[in-house]
């Protein structure tokens, strides 16, 4: 996941967003303009200090004052510009919280957002999260629904209170949906809300027992109960298979429901009994096979769940295999992008078929994400991924790069195409070129003069990611050095905190050859981040064994 959530990340608008260096590090005149009477101007300065992340610190005490304004605009602007601010916008928490409680919705919106990034600990943020649960705004309970899920096994006593309120119950379920197989503790008070009155709660209360999995096991018999109810039958036939316990009495029922000409509720009934015999290898055919026909469902929603139901089922590759081939054949491009999901979650056994399915164009930057999911795992489809660096479609060469550097170092057959592609090629799919060259590591050598010169590149971003993917080809080069420490000590200060874990990283990597980075290492090692701060020690260690 190091293109995509570490690293230099290649976010477009990290580095070029269009800041001057002067603009970075102006932050008292940028606070100056906070105070202006001009609402434009103050949220202009507002939007540009966010783009400065946790180097904005020193306007954190005017912002906070601006959660006061008069201006609806002003105070959602000022909670925005706190949570792009960070972890470091700490101090800030209990007054963006005081915001939870703004008349305008969009302000409570924005709070809840920047909360959310700014992420305290479980103490202070999840009983605020919890209350508004019962926000008069979907918009606002949305957000803080998928905030409190977060914090997981900590969120859950505060959701257990919330599900005795009957206004709240149903939000209550959603949250506990998303926490999962952390939210045991709950399994007694969801059981109960199994015979809510409301049938969404019910059907919230057994989605939510589902996703807990095994745990849930001691309400089984009152998610069979509810099979004698013609809106929760399909609800509460997925939850038994999830959970893997299906009583006798309701096993009767859900082998009659396999034989039913609805052919949902005949899929689900399959499914869940090759759940709870995965033994069975008939039952698994059969299950693959109704979950495969719902895929040509016209409801959308209806598809996915197939799709994720395929998943949970993991059958047998081999027999399986067959079976999606034939549904790829025949399949609309919709149908085929859900098959595609089922695949990649069978593993490495599936990578012939969602090689065989670029055939579909406008699915290959799909396919070719789901392959780098995959990882090492992916190897039998290099040479199709290299095939996909020339093609004419940016985005499906982008997702290849990426896929070819997360497979790793068994991509070394893509080196001269990579290097080409960062010849030829600009923007993103120069920056895909240059971290896939980095994953593959010593294996492209070859590389090393074109990114000697991309290090010196204008493109900052191109010159950072040059500097990191050096440093794993080549981390004994003394010519590389010379050219990477700099640049990679100059990323101990970026805003995301990511990169600065990456290039300490990659400081430690070339040992004694980057003994001039201490000095900054060592300040990196008081960062507010605990990630910078173990990757900073651990360099300065490789460096001064």
């Amino acid at each position: 996941m190091f293109y995509r959530t570490v690293a230099f990340g290649l976010c477009l608008g990290i580095l070029s967003c269009g800041l001057e260096a002067s603009v970075e590090t102006d932050v008292d005149r940028l606070i100056t303009a906070l105070h202006d009477e001009d609402d434009a101007v103050r949220v202009t300065a507002m939007e540009r200090l966010g783009r400065l992340g946790p180097k904005a610190v020193p306007a954190m005490p005017t912002l906070q004052v601006l959660l006061r304004e008069d201006s609806p605009a002003v105070r959602a602007y000022a909670a925005r510009t706190l949570g792009r601010i960070g972890e470091a916008a700490q101090p800030a928490v209990p007054e963006l919280i005081r915001a939870f409680g703004d008349l305008e919705p969009a302000v409570r919106r924005t709070a809840v957002e920047a909360v959310g990034h700014i992420r305290p600990d479980a103490e202070a943020a999840v009983g605020p999260f919890v209350r508004l649960m019962e926000d008069s705004n979907p918009a606002v309970r949305l957000r803080a629904l998928h905030t409190l899920a977060e914090y997981g096994e900590a969120a859950v006593p505060a959701l257990l209170e919330l599900l005795e309120k009957d206004r709240a119950a149903y939000w209550a379920c959603l949250v506990l949906n998303q926490i999962g197989p952390d939210a045991t503790d709950a399994v007694p008070a969801l059981t109960e809300r199994v015979s809510d009155e409301r049938a969404e709660v019910r059907r919230e209360a057994i989605l939510a027992l589902a996703e807990i999995g095994e745990a849930a096991a001691p309400a089984a018999d009152e998610i069979a109960a509810a099979l004698e109810d013609g809106m929760d039958r399909i609800p509460a036939t997925y939850a038994l298979g999830r959970i893997g316990r299906i009583p006798p009495e309701a096993e009767a029922r859900i082998r009659k429901n396999a034989d039913s000409p609805d052919p949902l509720l005949r899929a689900v009934s399959v499914w869940s009994l090759a759940r709870a015999y995965p033994e069975d290898r008939p039952l698994q055919q059969k299950a693959t096979e109704e979950l495969v026909a719902v895929l040509e469902s016209e409801d959308p929603h209806t598809r996915a769940a197939a799709a994720k139901a395929l998943g949970a089922l993991e059958p047998d590759p081999e027999m399986a295999a067959p079976i999606l081939e034939e549904a790829l054949d025949d399949a609309d491009e919709e149908t085929v992008r859900d098959v595609l999901d089922a695949l990649a979650g069978m593993g490495a056994a599936m990578v012939p078929q969602l090689t065989r399915a670029l055939r579909f164009e406008p699915l290959r930057p799909r396919i070719a994400f789901l392959l780098g999911e995959m990882g090492p795992e992916a190897e039998p489809a290099i040479e199709a991924l290299i095939e996909l660096i020339d093609g004419p479609c940016r985005r499906t060469q982008h997702e290849a790069l990426i896929a070819l550097g997360k497979i790793g170092p068994a991509a070394e057959a893509a080196v001269p195409a990579l290097t080409e592609a960062l010849r030829h090629t600009d923007g993103p799919c120069r920056y895909g070129a240059v971290y896939a060259l980095g994953r593959i590591g010593p294996e492209a050598e070859p590389a090393k003069p074109i990114l000697l010169e991309t290090t010196e590149s204008s493109d900052a971003t191109l010159a950072l990611l040059s500097a990191w993917a050096l440093a794993q080809i080549a981390p004994e080069c003394p010519q590389c050095a010379e050219k990477n420490v700099p640049l990679l000590i100059d990323a101990l200060e970026h805003p995301d905190p990511r990169h600065r874990v990456e290039a300490a990283a990659a400081l430690g990597a070339m040992g004694s050859l980057a003994e001039s980075a201490v000095p900054a290492l060592q300040e990196a090692a008081e960062d507010i981040d605990i990630g910078v701060r173990t990757a900073a020690t651990a360099a300065v260690e490789a460096i001064e064994p």
